[in-house]
């Protein structure tokens, strides 16, 4: 998404984020955005009318009423008229931001339930089974396998997760695989630490941490970045020794594998 449509989206974000907190109500309005998105999607002739930069703003947003008014709630369409009203940088930046708001909801929901934390934590750990099991993987994100039926299996899988959690993981599977199953739920729980206002480091290792190790590389990470780190750990084999963090973008490999083929490399320079 370019600088113009990320402007566009911070804005709608934090507006909606206020209307969340003062009217609640959050799964409703998180499952009338994401319908709102599927129809959009599968109607791109209209989607593109929304976008028309050759049309005046209060055209596209009496497009939108005209369309759409008694098929979805007031605030729903306010939010949409609000974004149709903006100049988007690429055609399929309305349908991301309203995946992004729906997203929010659902996490501003989990906030307010106390359950954003277990969130958090339950995509982590899904995120770690899909990589370990690759068969559940590939099913999951092949595209042959019609959306709700991936949805469907996603929720039969993970189901012992807190209703967000299941809600967000059916809206991956639902978009896999673009970009990614992974990326997508990497995405959701760093938008879950962002609310909880921490950063997410993604910590693998060849063994288990103790707890004093644990404490000791989150006091470290803390102090890196200056804000507060929540620990994943992970445990891979073939991570041979050392530590691979990730936080964000930023990846840290301290792992005896990746030394070794560092100096591999040099030495075949």
């Amino acid at each position: 998404m370019r600088s113009g449509s990320e402007a566009a989206l911070a804005a709608a974000r934090e507006r909606w984020d206020a209307l969340l907190y003062e009217r609640g109500n959050e799964a409703a309005f998180a499952r009338e955005i994401f319908d709102l998105a599927d129809t959009l999607g599968s109607s791109l002739s209209l989607a593109r009318s929304l976008t028309d930069a050759s049309r005046s703003g209060d055209a596209r947003v009496q497009l939108a009423r005209d369309v759409l008014t008694g098929k979805v709630s007031g605030e729903v369409l306010d939010l949409l008229s609000g974004l149709v009203r903006e100049h988007w940088s690429d055609d399929d930046d309305l349908l991301t931001s309203l995946e992004e708001l729906g997203i929010l909801s659902v996490l501003a929901g989990a906030q307010r339930e106390g359950r954003l934390m277990r969130v958090e934590e339950e995509l982590y750990r899904c995120m770690r089974v899909l990589r370990d099991e690759r068969d559940v993987r590939v099913v999951l994100s092949n595209p042959v396998f019609p959306k709700e039926k991936r949805a469907d299996l996603t929720r039969q899988i993970f189901d012992a997760v807190a209703p967000e959690t299941a809600t967000l993981l059916g809206r991956a599977a639902v978009h896999a695989p673009q970009p990614s199953l992974a990326q997508s739920l990497l995405h959701m729980m760093n938008e879950a630490a962002g609310r909880n206002r921490h950063l997410v480091a993604a910590v693998t290792a060849a063994a288990p941490l103790t707890t004093e190790q644990e404490e000791r590389l989150t006091r470290i990470l803390t102090a890196r970045y200056g804000q507060e780190v929540s620990v994943h750990v992970a445990v891979e084999s073939a991570v041979v020794g050392g530590l691979r963090i990730r936080v964000g973008d930023e990846v840290i490999d301290g792992s005896l594998a990746t030394r070794i083929r560092h100096v591999r490399e040099e030495i075949i320079k």
